[in-house]
């Protein structure tokens, strides 16, 4: 292709990608959140910041409740020690922001949030059931547990 052609291509290239990225933007802004995602955010904040403030063993456990892995009493102790340890390792806490959320199927969703950190940031995952059978107002009834929950600064993941 000759060089001219080229940069035309580039030109006209942009210019779409511009306009394709307005478009998504503009949806978005239309778009309502879903109000399942919403309310799971809410929880995951309150947890990052209880952990944040030092308050992790409350943290967890007003997270988990509900959950089977309050029952794993071993492992979710090992946890929080290690999350008392991210300032140690990594550095004041800074802010939180969330990077994915996902719903699969009704009754499924997965979380990811960045907890940055003064010299590094953690990857913190959070995954959410709710039992099918449970009826329909997901919100109202408080159905949603926590099913996995674990952190890791493997950026790479990301």
């Amino acid at each position: 292709m000759p060089p001219h052609r080229r940069g035309m291509f580039l030109i006209a290239f942009l210019v779409f990608c511009a306009g394709a990225s307005q478009r998504l933007a503009a949806q978005e802004e239309v778009m309502p959140k879903d109000p399942v995602i919403a309310s799971l955010d809410a929880r995951v904040a309150q947890f990052l910041e209880g952990v944040s403030l030092g308050q992790s063993q409350s943290a967890f456990r007003e997270l988990l409740s509900g959950s089977q892995l309050l029952k794993q009493t071993d492992a979710l102790k090992s946890l929080i020690a290690q999350t008392n340890e991210l300032e140690t390792k990594y550095g004041s806490y800074r802010a939180f922001e969330q990077i994915l959320s996902k719903r699969i199927g009704d009754d499924l969703v997965l979380m990811r949030y960045l907890y940055k950190c003064e010299n590094f940031p953690v990857v913190w995952y959070f995954t959410f059931y709710r039992d099918p059978s449970s009826e329909g107002g997901a919100i109202k009834n408080g159905k949603w547990r926590a099913v996995a929950l674990r952190f890791d600064t493997d950026l790479d993941r990301l």
